[in-house]
């Protein structure tokens, strides 16, 4: 129906899953009174069978304060004034299979972290939106920082570094080991998603966590799909609860896109304290970035220390020999790790090599490591340690 038509003026509407009439999620109404259509367009709005476009009609949880709303890997949450705070060591439950699936490895380990988390109680929507940069975008209800989609190399055609995902950095869980060896998440957390359960997910409709602005980010539909809300969401993946509470919505395929940009002010959210990993010359390690295609991945205890080794498929790099030969290796099966500046081995490019394009070296100290030390058994890299 054209109401349009019905009165000398007109009204602005688009076409929704019913009869909304919206700009940017506001009703815009613009007709001379006519009492007709006035009391046509109240009748519509008052109705469940239509819907205005980034709002839903139901109510979403209101959990900030409630450690029932955190997994066991969040301590000390507090509300006081107008923010609330927690703590973490942002690594999700033992139950995840961390860094399994990712074939672009940048070589770093999940380690424990001490992250202080602070955000408003009652954020507020910006004047305008704030696009989103390579890095922590919010927090998960487990502990675990949320990072912007986007890899921090180079910008592409599109304004933008290549995503994660693309790149092949990403595991089962949708997340990786960055720079400092922390875990964080790029897409939906679906180990997270489905340790909170659907009751939690699409029946009680609790966050899976907190934009850097401090609203709520939740994923309704991931199990129960008559709760898809994908046509309702605004720019930045956001809608409305009917009781005015904005909202982020985790894509449930596709992209699992977290948010596409920030509708409230963006907050320094979080302080971390850690020390950075360092080999036998004290010189703090940045992993190299290789064709790791990782099978397993374990943190285990050995002579007091916590280490990490995460074994796979090297493919396609030109590999430094101990005899100073060149070697192109398509297939090698091995592991990197990391106890202690006495006791670890990963890939570094060397300039050692007489040789065109990127040549790396295997980069190993083991004098440090335990006899039985299951890294050092059957691991072919170390055949090209130097």
């Amino acid at each position: 129906m054209d109401l349009a038509k019905l009165a000398s003026g007109h009204i602005k509407y688009l076409y929704t899953d019913g009869l909304g009439y919206v700009n940017e999620g506001r009703v815009t109404m613009n007709i001379k009174y006519n009492s007709i259509v006035m009391a046509f367009v109240g009748y519509l709005l008052a109705t469940s069978t239509y819907v205005v476009a980034h709002t839903i009609d139901e109510k979403i949880a209101d959990c900030k304060c409630d450690q029932a709303c955190y997994t066991d890997e969040v301590s000390d949450l507090t509300c006081s004034g107008s923010s609330f705070s927690f703590k973490s060591h942002s690594l999700p439950d033992e139950s995840h299979t961390l860094m399994i699936g990712i074939t672009g490895n940048n070589q770093q380990f999940p380690s424990k972290h001490n992250m202080e988390i602070r955000l408003p109680l009652n954020p507020l929507q910006a004047s305008r939106v704030t696009q989103t940069e390579p890095g922590a975008v919010g927090i998960a209800v487990n502990g675990v920082p949320i990072f912007d989609p986007s890899t921090q190399g180079p910008k592409q055609s599109s304004g933008k570094p290549v995503s994660a995902a693309t790149a092949g950095e990403l595991d089962e869980c949708g997340g990786h080991a960055g720079r400092g060896d922390d875990y964080h998440y790029h897409i939906a957390p679906k180990c997270l998603i489905n340790e909170l359960g659907e009751k939690a997910i699409d029946e009680r409709k609790q966050p899976v966590g907190y934009a850097a602005d401090g609203f709520p980010i939740l994923a309704l539909g991931w199990f129960d799909k008559s709760n898809d809300i994908e046509a309702k969401l605004d720019e930045c993946r956001g809608a409305t609860d009917v009781s005015g509470q904005y909202f982020y919505n985790i894509e449930s395929q596709g992209d699992y896109a977290i948010l596409d940009c920030l509708k409230g002010k963006e907050q320094r959210f979080a302080r971390d304290k850690w020390v950075h990993r360092k080999d036998s010359k004290g010189k703090e390690i940045q992993g190299m970035p290789v064709k790791l295609a990782v099978t397993d991945y374990q943190q285990i205890e050995s002579k007091g220390k916590t280490c990490y080794i995460m074994s796979g498929t090297l493919s396609d790099e030109q590999i430094l020999k101990a005899n100073g030969g060149v070697q192109r290796v398509k297939q090698l099966e091995g592991s990197i790790f990391y106890c202690s500046t006495s006791c670890y081995g990963q890939f570094t490019e060397t300039r050692k090599a007489k040789a065109r394009g990127r040549t790396s070296m295997f980069d190993s100290e083991v004098k440090g490591c335990a006899s039985d030390f299951i890294a050092l058994k059957n691991n072919g890299f170390l055949e090209f340690s130097n």
